[in-house]
């Protein structure tokens, strides 16, 4: 497995512990435009995590 697929991988998985996160945080939250850019931004790190992860994990691991 590369170090690109890993830096995917952890991505994942620190965007999905965070959107959680975020979504009991949008939970406790009374405004609803609050809500919403919480619910955004946890969804938008799906995206953003895994393709940072893929250029950072080569520099990391030494790939």
């Amino acid at each position: 497995m590369s170090a690109g697929v890993i830096g995917i991988l952890v991505g994942l998985v620190i965007a999905a512990v965070d959107f959680l996160l975020l979504r009991m945080l949008a939970g406790r939250v009374d405004l609803p435009e609050t809500k919403r850019v919480l619910n955004i931004t946890g969804l938008s790190q799906f995206v953003l995590l895994p393709i940072i992860g893929y250029f950072v994990a080569p520099y990391v691991i030494g790939d």
